[in-house]
């Protein structure tokens, strides 16, 4: 499939690979949108539970990306230069490291439960439902750790169908099952917010095991009993460990925040910032992120092929379509934040505070756009080390500007709400002028060569 791909002009490998894209991570962020949409019945302090664990979830992303990351641009590379051995051992390093790795990352997760939500600046029942859901969200880690990389194994061989068909799947069965689990409809025990995070492990786990059956089938991938090779994790790491800490380091800033300036606003900006976060603008990012994620399988083909010129079209052609998706967001949070906050919350503060928060980001989803293009495309090509440099000193920018903003100058929650849009701006040029400086299409330059470990 990759090679047929890689004979379409830029622009229409792009269309072909954004699309199903899109609609995948779409679709993936339905699992907050579920989960937003069905608590609002157990009232706002289990709307601000899930508004403080969210950046928990972007948390363990990190530590999910440092495997996802690698395996995309592996995969990538052995199948746009047609080295079969390559794409065999970088998925079977996948999943031979990343099933024990996520396993003991969520009973670590598990044990340190209570602080983390602490940490989060949670306290009373809103502390105790929080600790409910995100306690069984690290149990059921390894399903949900394993659906990314399974993922992005497809992605590296430039199918992004199957990802999409599998994540359709996978949230019919969570939008099934959460409100069975939360409120014991038919046989099922009512669990409360903890049925939800038993929902999400289920969906992405039974997703994560037939997108490996795929693999097995279509690809002649199985997952065969033999030694890991370390050289190649050590790799795939490599790759991976800047774009984790940089997904890690973006949580733990949004959650000293939430601890030095949300906290302090109170529990309808936690619950008006869950609505806004977790129910609306997960849409819009992932909307965008499509074509993102396109981005990084065309340059990380096109360069393993040698094709810099076609790596760079085809990166322009995402960028396109993420600005497009992101001005509907845009147009969308400024028209009608209210109507929009409306589907996921009844107490009329909460709908105010998550109006405000969507009318204040409107004005850098199309700034986040073009980032996330220039950082898939950066992640393609294996180039990630100074880009997470840059965005760990930009997420960093947020902890005294949210103070700032919201104390000093007494804007309230919007000045915690625009130091997000300044920082954003601020990495943006910054990813520009970084992205010169790579000069990762240059025509000299090997196949992928030195592009496929970090720049240190």
């Amino acid at each position: 499939m990759s090679r047929a791909l890689h004979r379409l002009p830029a622009w229409q490998e792009a269309l072909r690979l954004a699309w199903p894209a899109t609609l995948s991570l779409l679709l993936h962020a339905a699992y907050r949108v579920t989960d937003q949409y069905w608590i609002q019945d157990l009232g706002a302090d289990a709307q601000a539970a899930l508004g403080v664990t969210s950046f928990l979830h972007i948390f363990n992303f990190g530590f999910i990306t440092l495997l996802s990351t690698g395996t995309l641009a592996r995969m990538a590379y052995g199948t746009g230069s047609g080295r079969r051995e390559e794409v065999r051992a970088a998925w079977h390093a996948s999943w031979a490291f990343g099933i024990p790795w996520f396993i003991v990352f969520g009973f670590a997760g598990w044990l340190a439960t209570p602080m983390l939500v602490r940490a989060c600046g949670a306290s009373g029942e809103v502390e105790r439902l929080a600790i409910a859901y995100i306690g069984v969200i690290y149990l059921v880690q390894p399903g949900i750790g394993m659906k990314p990389v399974v993922d992005s194994a497809y992605f590296g061989l430039g199918n992004t169908l199957m990802p999409m068909l599998l994540a359709a799947l996978s949230v019919g069965i969570n939008f099934t099952l959460t409100p069975a689990l939360m409120f014991g409809w038919g046989p099922f025990p009512e669990l409360g917010v903890a049925g939800a995070a038993w929902a999400t492990g289920i969906s992405r786990g039974v997703s994560a095991g037939l997108g490996m059956l795929g693999l097995a089938l279509w690809y002649r991938l199985p997952m065969e009993r033999r030694r890991i090779d370390w050289g190649v994790v050590r790799r795939m790491l490599a790759i991976g460990a800047p774009m984790a800490l940089s997904a890690a380091g973006y949580a733990v800033v949004f959650i000293a925040v939430l601890k030095t300036s949300v906290e302090a606003l109170g529990r309808d900006v936690q619950a008006g910032l869950g609505v806004g976060f977790n129910g609306i603008e997960a849409l819009s990012y992932c909307g965008l992120m499509g074509p993102a994620i396109a981005a990084a399988s065309i340059v990380g083909r096109r360069l393993g092929a040698g094709d810099p010129a076609g790596a760079r079209e085809g990166m322009r052609a995402c960028l396109g379509m993420s600005l497009a998706i992101s001005g509907i967001a845009t147009t969308l949070f400024f028209v009608a934040p209210r109507w929009l906050a409306s589907a996921f919350a009844h107490e009329p503060a909460v709908l105010d505070e998550a109006a405000l928060y969507l009318r204040v980001v409107a004005w850098t989803q199309m700034i986040t756009a073009a980032d996330a293009v220039l950082q898939q495309t950066m992640a393609g090509a294996g180039r990630t080390f100074r880009m997470s440099l840059l965005n760990l000193g930009c997420f960093a920018l947020r902890i005294p500007m949210a103070s700032i903003f919201a104390f000093t100058l007494a804007w309230g929650a919007s000045g915690v709400w625009w130091s997000l849009n300044v920082s954003n701006l601020i990495k943006l040029g910054a990813m520009i002028l970084l992205m010169r400086r790579l000069n990762l299409f240059a025509p000299s330059r090997p196949a992928l060569a030195g592009t496929i470990a970090p720049d240190a």
